[in-house]
């Protein structure tokens, strides 16, 4: 009795599931295949005299929500063909004092700056010009779920499944 009430209940389940009905109209057009996660972009910086800063525009093809995370990673060298990237605030120790790269950011644009308690005229080109910036903006929650580690760029970089050859350099002189 209980096998027969099992088969009944089974098959009411596919009938009901089976229907014929009206098929709704069709979504809004989409991208196939694509789940935008995290999106980045490269800067060529110059730092001059006197404010030591650089505003570079986020691409209007990258949306930055109010919650989304963006970073800011400094090419500190190339050691042997492979670069060195560096999550800033970034401090760099002198005998005499230090400096920061630093950071901060709207949805539209990002300001990267130098700061200090030394004469940052005295920096040279090493750290002021043709500085070299990738910015990624990621959703919060994806950075939090996936306990993304932020502060190493190739992390970032393989969880996001970022292509250097795709990320757009624009130079902000």
């Amino acid at each position: 009795m209980k096998k027969l009430l099992s088969l009944i209940l089974i098959a009411s389940t596919i009938v009901a599931c089976s229907s014929d009905g009206e098929v709704g109209p069709p979504g809004p057009p989409g991208q196939d295949g694509v789940n935008i996660v995290g999106q980045a972009f490269e800067i060529e910086a110059d730092f001059n005299d006197p404010d030591y800063s650089v505003f570079a525009d986020i691409p209007s093809t990258i949306e930055v929500l109010e919650s989304d995370v963006v970073l800011v990673y400094w090419l500190e060298l190339v050691d042997d063909g492979t670069d060195v990237w560096n999550l800033i605030p970034q401090t760099i120790y002198f005998e005499d004092g230090e400096f920061q790269y630093n950071y901060n950011h709207t949805d539209f644009d990002v300001n990267i700056y130098l700061q200090g308690n030394i004469d940052l005229g005295t920096l040279g080109e090493r750290y002021t010009q043709d500085q070299i910036f990738k910015i990624v903006v990621l959703p919060v929650d994806y950075a939090q779920d996936n306990n993304l580690d932020v502060s190493d760029y190739q992390s970032v970089k393989t969880s996001l499944d970022l292509n250097d050859s795709n990320i757009k350099r624009f130079e902000v002189k």
